[in-house]
């Protein structure tokens, strides 16, 4: 089945852009307070034409670096964590030697991201955006079902693979983030629908493309800062006016699209975390008629924790254990899209299938609205 036509449509759209991509950003407690560019259509809203949607993604993490000496068990959840807790616990190094150098984390949370977008065709080929997040972060309810899953393809919730999930209590909230021995997030605080920092946007549509070439766009995004920051508003706010860009590319093949994007997030105030974010995707879209498709889809961003130091020869067993957090991140995304007059609807899943402990582990995600 061929494309067909988009007149009716309040895109500006071409045979190289379809329905896709699965627009998710990145769901990882650490980077929610802060700008992080996710994967678009090419295709702009037409001038004077409007868009407007409510997006929700709810991601279940869970991250303990130091499962494998179960140094953090439920005994010393309910005991509260303390920095020494993250220390090395081994009988040749003593006092400060002891310090884990680089990121030791204690990540069990569920999250969920609340987004209201709108989207103006200030031309044809150049479109303003405003996203509103609002976020919540507490214990959930999935973690059950993702130790289930774990059980059932043989994979144990007391090893890395499983991320030595049985060592703690289900559907508890716990955020820690320790830098070279020393807390910069530590906070067992739940909350429910607290206002992040608005972004904004511009698209242009550079080229719609052709029978060979493929259509191309750029999006800029600002985040707009807001420095309260005290409490649990720390995890939800960076208080720096991040930017970045994404440069999109989409291409039509009779029934399918494929797209691909590359880009990159400035971190104003990256509070002893990674300064730039560097984010690449590559999707295809399965057309099942002009207003329905199935998409999948791979996203990939450096890490939120930088390299903080050369280790000694006395720490290589320290950089083994945790050097997965600085490496890039890997998620594979599928789902479905749809649009009828007006409305649009979209739904899929995001998995980490690297399993280093530096992304979300599993985002269930949906978004509606309308365009006119």
């Amino acid at each position: 089945m061929g494309i067909g036509s988009w007149a009716d449509s309040a895109l500006a759209k071409s045979k190289n852009s379809g329905l896709g991509p699965l627009e998710l950003r990145n769901q990882y407690p650490v980077t929610h307070q802060f700008l992080s560019l996710h994967p678009e259509n090419t295709a702009t809203q037409k001038k004077g034409k409007s868009r407007l949607s409510y997006h929700i993604a709810v991601a279940n993490t869970f991250v303990n670096t130091q499962g494998h000496s179960k140094q953090i068990t439920k005994t010393e959840l309910q005991n509260g964590l303390t920095e020494n807790d993250f220390y090395d616990d081994v009988n040749w190094t003593s006092g400060t030697d002891d310090k884990v150098r680089g990121f030791s984390l204690y990540l069990d949370a569920e999250t969920t991201r609340h987004t209201f977008e709108y989207r103006f065709g200030l031309s044809d080929s150049l479109e303003f955006s405003l996203d509103l997040p609002f976020l919540s972060f507490g214990g959930g309810a999935m973690d059950s079902m993702i130790e289930s899953v774990h059980d059932t393809v043989g994979v144990s919730n007391a090893e890395y693979r499983g991320a030595f999930r049985s060592f703690s209590e289900k559907n508890q909230y716990a955020f820690y983030v320790v830098r070279d021995g020393t807390f910069i997030f530590n906070s067992e605080e739940n909350f429910n629908m607290v206002a992040a920092e608005p972004v904004i946007g511009l698209k242009w549509g550079l080229s719609d493309g052709g029978s060979v070439i493929p259509a191309l766009s750029l999006k800029l995004a600002y985040k707009v800062p807001n420095s309260e920051r005290e409490g649990f508003y720390k995890l939800t706010r960076s208080g720096g006016g991040d930017w970045g860009h994404y440069l999109i590319l989409s291409k039509g093949y009779g029934s399918w699209l494929a797209y691909f994007g590359d880009g990159q997030t400035q971190i104003q105030e990256n509070h002893n975390l990674a300064k730039t974010l560097k984010h690449r995707f590559m999707a295809l879209e399965y057309r099942l008629g002009k207003k329905s498709s199935l998409l999948i889809q791979t996203v990939t961003q450096s890490s939120i924790f930088p390299k903080t130091h050369e280790l000694r020869e006395l720490e290589a067993n320290q950089e083994q254990r945790n050097f997965n957090l600085v490496v890039p991140t890997n998620l594979f995304m599928g789902g479905y899209k749809l649009e009828w007059n007006q409305l649009f609807w979209e739904m899929g899943f995001a998995q980490d299938y690297a399993n280093y402990g530096n992304e979300t582990d599993f985002v269930i995600f949906i978004e509606t609205g309308m365009q006119w």
